[in-house]
């Protein structure tokens, strides 16, 4: 199937967001950190970002900026580390987080901060994601699996 619908956009990672990405997301797909509270959960998300931190200044060395193409055939990444891509097959879910979606892939993820998409881009890539994900479009971050998690 070929659709015409495409989004193309650049982006450099920030600290923050990518912090904001790594911690939102472990929260709210591990059982065991969804479980935490009080002086636990805020250690563990300490933890978690002196971990990621050094992890994001290691990627941000070997990846740099990204150049990215989403489209029918799926998700496709251009970079100082090389170019690669993923077809919706391999996508297991688009998740909605505060900095942006966290696309998730069988192996590892893609963050794409809201910051560099404008608003009809992102219509696309929930138009896209609700058509070729199996189960279509999800509400909220309540079920899984879940093609698009929390739309735009």
């Amino acid at each position: 199937m070929s659709l015409p619908i495409q989004v193309e956009f650049s982006v450099s990672y920030r600290l923050r967001e990518y912090l904001a990405f790594v911690t939102e997301h472990s929260f709210e797909t591990e059982d065991a950190l969804r479980s935490a509270r009080g002086v636990k959960r805020r250690l563990i998300k300490l933890a978690q970002m002196a971990i990621a931190t050094v992890g994001f200044f290691y990627k941000m060395s070997r990846v740099g900026r990204c150049d990215f193409v989403i489209d029918s055939d799926g998700v496709r990444r251009r970079s100082k580390n090389g170019s690669g891509s993923v077809p919706w097959s391999k996508v297991k879910a688009i998740h909605t987080y505060s900095p942006g979606y966290l696309i998730e892939l069988e192996h590892g993820a893609m963050p794409i901060p809201f910051r560099v998409l404008n608003l009809p881009q992102r219509e696309r890539l929930v138009t896209l994601a609700g058509i070729l994900m199996a189960g279509g479009p999800q509400p909220d971050n309540s079920s899984k699996p879940n093609p698009l998690r929390d739309s735009a």
